[in-house]
């Protein structure tokens, strides 16, 4: 009897601590769900904060974008220090937004992440808590009161579970490094399954439940493991699409931003060049953009170029054309920038307006490696030495120069082509091909938007604006009146204090004037103390001068007016909830949030609904587009229900045609026999009718597959 109570005693000194620790976890996870509840709350404030943050940051990135924009155009326009200042500065804000957007969209993933696992691994406490006591119930039931029973048990399946983990850990590494995680995760959930099944079986069958235990606890851990796979893969189907969508309207936005922007600048370049060019200057912009569409200049250097040219050849557009064609060639030839070109421009008007020639207008080629004092020497049959003499008499007037010059430009012809190649030249072009098609929709936004702002300019400087302005003059004077009310509580509190004044009667109520006094007591004391040497009384005059702050604070939104304002401020909230409930336009936001929350089984229903109309067949193609993955039918499909239709198809399996699957469908390769005895079918029925009918309901049954 020794013996036996001998190992009792050991096996209870084993398996007390897991017992312990199960009650320990019990009566823990009470609080687990207090403390999961702030959590989860803690997630949805963190999201809410975060999803306010990416909207604004998307916001100021595409108004950066168009900075960018701006600023590159002028650079190319200026080239100077300034404007590559500006451009590296919205470069640089640029590329620190589009940063904190992506942490930002990551922390959103990550945070959504983490509510989920907090989530689950709550739910697997309670069930596992759960699990325990029910298991320790029947082993109890089972084995009667002899703990010695029920202690085995837990201890056999506490090391089933154990080692479940362990093989579940170790299997699920080894098996998604070869595999892949998808594998990985459903080998790992099957084997802790299998694992936890094996204990539960211990507590309630031996070796026999163990088994049984096992094999059921790996069969939940495959399904559960399934289940783990598609959520995974569901997330990267929502993140995916999501993103899709928040691409599109982004780039919407960036596109009408930019566009507006082209369709203001151009309705500004109209009302300019009709002024330089008498009225012709919706033909000559056409021209420009047609040329900025088929060479590597932009549409805003060639304006630029125009400008300057139109001093000098106002009165002839066309040539105005061929000059910038001329020098836009010989810049392509040797490199120069755009605004290199566009002063050249200007010398060639200057000469073309003044009829003087200067050494200095000629070096604004000469310098660009343009030689136009080689082409003044070979025009005029002078040596170089005799152009730069005749140039300092005056004997070369400034319109000979220009036509000179202008021939001369011709050696380069079919530079800007060469350079329209280049990958500089294609990305020129592609830009300019871009602000066209964004001008389009600046073209349709800008003169619709256009009415509303005149509507709106109207109505503002008229009653309305009049009506608001008198309406901000009362609440400019509201927020004063406030300010100054909060200012004179706290100034008056601290001179009550530190000065011992007193307070204006009315104020503050007796009891705060009364401890204010107090206050004033103690601040004296500790005034002189701190004369004496008492640092600690340094720092209560300090704590006193926080107190009578505090008091002030408390007391003035304690006052008439702060009630005022707040009875004001809670009565507008209640009045815009109330519209909101009644209007029902906060649906659509929440809508558009629901349907990015659906994942892969919200457009599964589509392909199997039977709907063959020219509607649905839409409806359902595109949904496979998106989905960009066909369905596998491993046991066969009777119809194909639209054009186009997607499918993954196995080794072995045949594919008709429709001409091949109509022959199929009537073909006479089967006999059918009916023999049909009696005679008395009913009224109006004969045998033949009968024979008939039930040959077509045969017949239909092959054709659906039904018979063989």
């Amino acid at each position: 009897m020794a013996e036996e109570v001998g190992i009792v005693m050991s096996l209870y000194d084993r398996v007390s601590p897991t017992l312990k620790a199960i009650a320990g976890n019990s009566k823990a996870f009470d609080k687990s769900l207090d403390e999961l509840e702030a959590s989860l709350k803690a997630y949805d404030k963190a999201q809410e904060s975060l999803v306010k943050r990416s909207a604004n940051l998307k916001k100021s990135l595409a108004e950066a974008d168009q900075e960018v924009k701006n600023a590159q155009k002028s650079y190319k326009k200026l080239n100077d220090e300034a404007s590559k200042k500006a451009l590296d500065e919205a470069i640089d804000r640029q590329a620190e937004l589009r940063r904190e957007l992506t942490e930002t969209e990551s922390a959103l993933r990550a945070n959504a992440k983490s509510y989920d696992t907090l989530y689950e691994n709550a739910r697997k406490a309670a069930n596992g808590v759960q699990t325990v006591t029910v298991a320790s119930s029947k082993a109890e039931n089972r084995a009667g009161s002899g703990s010695t029973g029920i202690l085995s048990a837990l201890g056999q399946a506490g090391a089933w579970s154990m080692l479940g983990d362990v093989a579940s850990q170790w299997a699920g590494t080894l098996v998604t490094s070869l595999g892949g995680s998808d594998v990985g995760t459903m080998f790992s959930s099957a084997i802790s399954s299998a694992g936890a099944g094996a204990a539960i079986g211990t507590l309630v069958g031996g070796p026999l439940g163990t088994a049984i235990g096992a094999a059921l606890g790996g069969l939940v851990g495959l399904v559960s493991g399934g289940a783990q796979i598609y959520e995974q893969q569901d997330d990267a189907f929502k993140d995916y699409y999501q993103q899709l969508y928040e691409q599109g309207q982004q780039s919407a936005e960036e596109s009408l931003a930019s566009g507006s922007a082209t369709a203001a600048q151009r309705e500004l370049d109209l009302i300019a060049f009709d002024q330089l060019l008498g009225g012709k200057g919706a033909k000559y912009l056409a021209d420009l953009r047609e040329m900025a569409a088929d060479t590597p200049m932009e549409y805003e250097d060639l304006t630029a170029m125009s400008r300057a040219l139109a001093t000098g050849f106002g009165k002839d557009q066309q040539r105005m054309l061929d000059l910038m064609e001329g020098i836009g060639n010989a810049g392509s030839a040797v490199g120069v920038d755009a605004s290199g070109m566009t002063y050249m421009s200007q010398v060639m008007s200057r000469m073309q307006s003044s009829g003087k020639v200067s050494l200095e207008d000629l070096n604004a080629f000469q310098d660009r490696g343009i030689n136009v004092i080689g082409m003044l020497s070979d025009a005029l049959g002078k040596s170089q030495g005799d152009i730069y003499d005749m140039i300092s008499k005056g004997s070369i007037s400034g319109t000979q120069a220009v036509d000179i010059i202008q021939e001369g430009l011709g050696q380069f012809d079919g530079a800007m082509d060469k350079m329209a190649q280049t990958f500089n030249g294609l990305t020129s072009t592609l830009e300019d091909t871009m602000t066209d098609i964004d001008a389009a929709r600046g073209q349709g936004y800008n003169p619709e938007r256009s009415d509303g702002l005149r509507a709106e300019i109207d109505a503002y400087s008229g009653v309305l604006g009049e009506a608001v302005s008198n309406l901000n003059t009362i609440a400019g004077e509201n927020q004063a009146y406030l300010d100054n009310l909060s200012d004179q509580y706290s100034r008056e509190a601290l001179s009550a204090v530190l000065l011992g004044e007193k307070t204006t009667p009315g104020l503050f109520d007796e009891e705060t004037v009364k401890a204010l006094q107090e206050m004033r007591g103690e601040f004296i004391q500790a005034s002189a103390d701190y004369e004496n040497g008492s640092q600690e009384a340094g720092i209560k005059m300090d704590n006193l001068r926080q107190q009578a702050e505090a008091l002030a604070t408390i007391a003035y939104e304690n006052s008439n007016a702060y009630q005022m304002v707040h009875d004001a401020e809670t009565e507008l909230i209640a009045a815009i909830r109330e519209n909101t409930a009644a209007q029902g336009g906060w649906r659509n936001e929440y809508e558009i949030s629901q349907e990015l929350s659906k994942g892969q089984a919200a457009v599964s229903y589509i392909y199997d609904t039977g709907d063959d109309s020219p509607a649905a067949r839409v409806q359902a193609n595109n949904s496979y587009r998106y989905r960009g993955i066909g369905t596998s039918y491993a046991y066969g499909l009777d119809r194909v229900p639209y054009d186009n239709f997607p499918a993954l198809l196995h080794e072995g399996e045949r594919v008709l045609t429709a001409q091949e699957a109509r022959e199929a469908d009537h073909a006479d390769s089967r006999s059918i026999s009916i023999m049909v005895t009696g005679n008395n079918f009913g009224a109006g029925v004969s045998a033949e009718e009968i024979v008939q009918r039930l040959a077509d309901a045969i017949e239909l049954k092959f054709a659906a597959g039904v018979l063989s």
